[in-house]
């Protein structure tokens, strides 16, 4: 068995991220809670209520990074780090809850009425002002998160960049409120973001589960074949065959186990220097993680590898 060791660099890029997420949190909920305060929009309450989620999300990301960054110990062999998608399921169901609380305070504007919207203008500047901050912030979480491969961190940025979708909505609900006077667009525009925010959350939640019960990589499983493929080929070391490959993520952490067939007149100490070469080849294609390799007894009487071992021992 292999195992590549976290590197201590992209762990302090990922809490670096997650605590610049925090402060961008705090301050996009302030903009758009003005925005809210002066107009009195139910699109802008929306949007404020969305940055809430934003924060507590952010919070979550950091806590789950850096409790994922522990060390495997007697209770948890394989680390921690699952709990990344924990955060990211939670962050989800978090979205859909706002979402459920938006159209729920919609309904209540449309049975009693609303009153007319004021000062537009200023609350058009802070909202816009949000949307810059969330999506700056959003695209370098969705980085950052993808060449570290953190959950937590892809989970909030892409929280962030739908942000950006349901601001713009606001934005573009507020300019024809205040073009044609038309109070009732407002709620309108409150009413989808509400919707949007209840099928983004439950695809979110749905996707960390996924991931949080074993989710399997389709290009880093098509990766380790690849080099499979190689070794049977002839590259060396060389091997007979290979069979039940499988591979996961737990965060940025993967695990892969293979079974490798080798010469049945192979010695132990041979083909475990042929597994410890071939793990660590897979661990460098895939990154951080342990694999282990199973090693078997070629058993196909066709077999050349094995058929030029038998000569040589004749």
């Amino acid at each position: 068995m292999a195992t590549r060791a976290p590197d201590p660099s992209i762990a302090m890029r990922t809490r670096r991220a997650a605590r610049w997420a925090i402060v961008v949190g705090f301050a996009g909920f302030g903009l758009k809670l003005a925005g809210w305060l002066l107009t009195g929009s139910d699109a802008v309450f929306s949007d404020a209520l969305e940055s809430i989620v934003n924060i507590i999300a952010s919070v979550g990301a950091y806590l789950a990074i850096s409790y994922a960054e522990r060390p495997p110990d007697e209770e948890h062999p394989y680390g921690h780090g699952p709990m990344e998608f924990v955060s990211a399921a939670a962050e989800g169901v978090l979205v859909g809850a706002a979402g459920a609380v938006i159209l729920t305070h919609c309904v209540g504007t449309l049975v009693r009425g609303r009153e007319a919207l004021e000062r537009i203008d200023l609350g058009l500047a802070f909202v816009l002002a949000s949307a810059v901050l969330n999506g700056v912030t959003g695209w370098m979480l969705l980085r950052v998160g993808r060449e570290t491969g953190s959950a937590a961190l892809v989970g909030d940025g892409r929280h962030l960049l739908a942000d950006l979708w349901t601001t713009f909505a606001v934005v573009v609900g507020l300019l024809l409120v205040w073009l044609t006077g038309a109070q009732w667009i407002d709620t309108a525009v409150a009413i989808g973001v509400g919707v949007l925010l209840l099928v983004v959350g439950t695809r979110g939640a749905i996707g960390a589960v996924s991931s949080i019960i074993g989710y399997s990589d389709k290009e880093d499983h098509a990766r380790i074949v690849s080099i499979l493929e190689a070794h049977r080929a002839g590259a060396p070391p060389a091997i007979c065959s290979f069979a039940s490959v499988r591979h996961r993520h737990q965060g940025r952490i993967h695990l892969v186990d293979m079974h490798l067939r080798v010469p049945r007149q192979m010695t132990v100490a041979e083909s475990h220097d042929i597994a410890s070469a071939i793990e660590r080849e897979v661990l460098a294609a895939v990154g951080e993680g342990t694999a282990t390799a199973h090693m078997e007894p070629c058993g196909d009487a066709a077999c050349p590898r094995c058929a030029c071992g038998r000569s040589a021992q004749g």
